[in-house]
């Protein structure tokens, strides 16, 4: 069997070029199956993603007389990759109903993939979206977790780029939360933030760096200051990030993709106007967006840097301070100000190993 030819006749790697479809191609594995054949069943390790070359299989839900049929899939079709990145357990059986040949792809090549070509990362998030879109209440939680898994995949990938930025995403991800129960706790902004809005930005804050997939390694690890050029191709981060985010709404028209957005495009607006990609101001930024602002100001002035050490917890303070009602929302520096113990606490859980401090 010809894999290559098998992969680019699949909606899923159609257009990726005949290179990459080849590199891909050389860790799928061909796997035949007999008519009514079980690959595998529902709550079974999901370790393995698997594409229709021949025959048809049965989606199957459930056990015994309470079994029902949610789908029958044909060549060029995929299936296995939401247990792949949520790590879950298998969420439905699949059976063969001819004799089937199978390209199969396990778990370390599938994140060697995931990790290496953000198009077939992004490729696998808008096949979920478009799952998520069709999906009935028994299969939704399910995707809605592969989504979540798939944020971290994308975002990881976004930030692998920068060999210095450790564990930023989670602990921007864990300030953002901590920042938004405060803000909560705020009559100021009690009727803005719900749970919902917690935990949306829990899930989809690690994305706000999304678009540096697209900016070239020469302009990203730059040991040096930027040219002007040079930063207004760093500042396209945002509105690609945006485009990517876009994608994903045309399928899935879920609230957190919405915020996803928002904090994508405008987490390097400034309160004061002058920031970019379209100089918002105010409230007009939207919330979203300007707790990202300084969480992420937070943690890049706290650690390490291609261009600078890190600065001491004193210095950051002191230039929050200073950027409150500028660069930031006056009310929200001032609680997380009045709460930075508790957002130092966090750095110091994720905290990077030998780390140099700049006085």
């Amino acid at each position: 069997m010809d894999v290559v030819e098998q992969l680019g006749q699949s909606d899923l790697f159609a257009g990726l070029g005949l290179d990459s479809i080849k590199l891909i191609a050389q860790r799928f594995e061909e796997v035949a199956c007999k008519a009514d054949t079980t690959l595998f069943n529902e709550g079974d390790d999901g370790d393995t993603f698997y594409l229709i070359a021949e025959g048809e299989m049965s989606v199957l839900k459930g056990d015994g007389i309470c079994q029902r049929e949610l789908a029958c899939i044909g060549p060029g079709e995929v299936f296995g990759e939401m247990a792949l990145i949520s790590n879950d357990p298998r969420t439905a059986t699949l059976r063969s109903l001819t004799d089937t040949t199978l390209l199969r792809l396990r778990q370390d090549d599938f994140t060697i993939l995931m990790d290496q070509d953000e198009r077939f990362a992004q490729r696998i998030l808008r096949l979920i979206t478009q799952r998520l879109r069709k999906t009935t209440d028994l299969t939704s939680q399910a995707l809605l977790q592969a989504h979540k898994g798939l944020i971290i995949s994308l975002a990881q990938l976004a930030e692998s780029r920068d060999a210095d930025t450790g564990a930023h995403l989670y602990r921007v991800r864990d300030y953002s939360t901590l920042l938004s129960k405060l803000l909560a706790e705020d009559p100021r902004f009690e009727d803005e933030i719900s749970q919902g809005f917690i935990d949306a930005i829990y899930n989809v804050s690690p994305l706000h760096d999304i678009g540096k997939v697209a900016i070239p390694d020469g302009v990203l690890k730059k040991n040096g200051k930027l040219t002007s050029d040079e930063f207004d191709l760093i500042k396209r981060h945002t509105t690609i990030g945006a485009k990517s985010v876009d994608t994903v709404l045309e399928y899935c028209d879920l609230e957190m993709f919405h915020m996803a957005r928002d904090i994508v495009v405008a987490h390097h607006e400034r309160y004061d106007g002058a920031g970019y990609p379209a100089g918002l101001e105010g409230d007009a930024i939207p919330l979203a967006a300007r707790i990202l602002t300084i969480v992420d100001f937070y943690d890049a002035l706290l650690s390490v840097r291609v261009y600078k050490a890190a600065f001491s917890h004193e210095k950051v303070i002191e230039a929050i301070r200073e950027e409150a009602g500028a660069k930031f929302d006056a009310r929200i520096a001032g609680i997380m100000l009045d709460n930075v113990d508790q957002f130092y606490a966090i750095h110091l859980e994720y905290a990077d190993k030998d780390t140099p401090t700049s006085e």
